[in-house]
């Protein structure tokens, strides 16, 4: 498979021919498709935080705080499992696909902290009223950007 630029790839989808069968920074354009796809579902957050409403987000916002502060050990139990629950999958889908070690360490360690540091900020943050205006704006985002990568790999 050949390794092309990001200019590459949408000169090749541009042209109408398929940008699948190639690497884009190491990465099966393929991968690129299906990544853009999870991240447009994972935009769908939106519709979720629109129909739980601001109550029940405060109630559930109270116990992931309480988890969050939770101490074993010394050590605050809910971003290390969340972290852990994320990294590990992360690190055994990225070596079964074979991607190379750097973006795979780096892309395990960007995953598992940031599942760490989202956990920590979500319970405040589900008890804050701007909440709602916030998920649409990042969702359309997610959105944006995976129907970008999904459209690129086709």
């Amino acid at each position: 498979m050949a390794d092309i630029s990001y200019f590459e790839a949408w000169q090749l989808w541009l042209d109408g021919r398929s940008t699948v069968g190639n690497d884009l920074l190491g990465l099966p354009m393929i991968w690129w498709g299906r990544a853009g796809k999870i991240l447009s579902f994972i935009s769908g957050a939106a519709i979720v935080v629109d129909l739980l409403g601001s109550e029940k987000l405060a109630r559930y916002g109270a116990r992931v705080t309480w988890l969050v502060q939770k101490r074993v050990l010394g050590l605050n139990l809910g971003p290390m499992l969340a972290g852990a629950l994320t990294a590990i999958p992360a690190l055994a889908i990225t070596d079964h696909i074979g991607m190379p070690w750097l973006p795979q360490v780096l892309l395990v360690l960007v995953l598992g902290i940031g599942a760490s540091l989202l956990l920590a900020a979500s319970g405040e943050a589900m008890a804050d009223a701007r909440l709602a205006m916030v998920t649409r704006w990042t969702s359309l985002a997610l959105f944006v950007i995976g129907f970008h990568f999904d459209l690129l790999a086709s």
